[in-house]
């Protein structure tokens, strides 16, 4: 037999393309098993930040893309330990950044008010992201349920939180997102933290003082192989992958334009922060770990 693979070049080539789907065919339930414990595997990030002007230190917490929908994209045990996380930091602000439900927005008057009590010193704040934007009543009934849980909703405002101010706009795809809104009122006078769903805008407001954007959306890619690149990254992966999610996003629109996937940006004196998220459509994640993140803006010398 191995004498034959050897004299016949077409043989030895069926078999080993054979033998090599057979592996991968043997190897798919493992992935399968990994990608939905990895999806189940909180990682805690943090950052420090500093911040020209900031009086004295203040730290962060942020989630992102619960996509609470009662279970397949997350589960509920997750989003307990994300924030008991929040809660040993003993953060002094809570930022929510976008993406609360994936389609119906139903799911928000159970999630709401668990969130409302995550303990903050200076209090909860939230923005809405492209999810969030699903339906005609979506925003409506998200901002309801969040103002009955005490989070305030920043939609092309800011406030004055510990000494800088917090800003949030409306989301990038979906709207209101009219940023000119709170930078002309602040005129680039106060140390300002943003909170903006998609990443994309971030690269847009370079003449502004945005000393830190605070954005998610992207999930981190969900599933990252190498070679291969993010599975968010175009369309037409996600029309073969993930249908449904295809559906909420624009037509001929990545998930993000600018290659903001996770992590840390900077252009000039402005920084990115780009959180991973919570959830993961279908619960598959490959290299790209739901977080939580904590945040420590520091003065800057």
């Amino acid at each position: 037999m191995l004498e034959n693979i050897f004299l016949n070049p077409m043989l030895k080539r069926r078999q080993l393309l054979l033998g090599g789907l057979g592996l991968a065919g043997a190897s798919i339930p493992a992935t399968w098993s990994y990608s939905h414990k990895e999806a189940d595997s909180l990682s805690l990030e943090t950052l420090k930040v500093p911040i020209r002007g900031l009086e004295r230190p203040l730290r962060l917490a942020q989630l992102s893309d619960i996509h609470w929908d009662d279970g397949p994209t997350v589960r509920w045990s997750l989003i307990e330990d994300a924030i008991e996380q929040i809660r040993l930091a003993k953060a002094d602000l809570v930022v929510l950044t976008g993406d609360y439900v994936t389609f119906d927005p139903e799911p928000i008057s159970a999630l709401a008010p668990y969130l409302g009590q995550i303990p903050s010193r200076l209090g909860i704040y939230a923005v809405l992201g492209n999810h969030d934007n699903c339906t005609p009543t979506s925003n409506r009934t998200i901002t309801t349920a969040f103002k009955k849980a005490n989070i305030e909703v920043l939609e092309n405002t800011w406030t004055d939180v510990g000494g800088i101010a917090l800003a949030g706009t409306g989301d990038f795809w979906t709207g209101p997102y009219e940023p000119r809104q709170i930078f002309t009122e602040l005129r680039n006078r106060k140390p300002t933290v943003l909170l903006a769903h998609n990443p994309d805008s971030f690269w847009q407001l370079a003449e502004q003082r945005v000393d830190l954007q605070l954005s998610g959306h992207t999930h981190g890619g969900q599933v990252r192989l190498p070679f291969l690149g993010p599975l968010l990254a175009w369309r037409s992966r996600l029309n073969h992958y993930l249908p449904e999610l295809s559906r909420a996003i624009p037509r001929g629109e990545a998930i993000t334009r600018t290659g903001s996937w996770e992590g840390e940006y900077r252009k000039g004196d402005n920084h990115l922060y780009v959180s991973r998220g919570l959830g993961r459509f279908r619960r598959l994640s490959i290299g790209c770990p739901p977080e939580v993140t904590i945040i420590d803006l520091i003065p800057k010398a």
